[in-house]
């Protein structure tokens, strides 16, 4: 099944500073879970990061858009949003509309 694609997306996050407890991320209001993210690759087994967590935030980006994007272009697609929408966050907590109707036109859809 093909997902429809959103020209925007609410993005929020809280890093946990607390040692072994993974930061918190909702994409439309819906918490992300880290489990079917990894599924696909695991970029960062202690969870979800952004900003110069490289690790963290390819696993965020994958997170994010397997929700959003079709499976078969996920792969293809995440590490372009990592770079382009999470890796310039380096607050601990956010809350972000993101517009995508730029990147959306920028990738190959089929």
């Amino acid at each position: 099944m093909k997902k429809l694609l959103s020209d925007a997306i609410r993005l929020r996050g809280l890093r946990s500073n607390n040692s072994g407890a993974e930061s918190k991320v909702w994409l439309n209001n819906t918490f992300l879970k880290l489990d079917k993210s990894l599924k696909i690759k695991a970029h960062s087994l202690n969870g979800f990061g952004w900003g110069d967590d490289e690790k963290g935030s390819l696993q965020l980006a994958l997170a994010i858009c397997i929700e959003i994007y079709p499976a078969e272009q996920v792969r293809h697609i995440y590490p372009s949003f990592c770079q382009i929408f999470l890796r310039g966050i380096q607050e601990d907590g956010f809350d972000l509309q993101i517009d995508l109707s730029t990147f959306n036109q920028s990738i190959k859809m089929d």
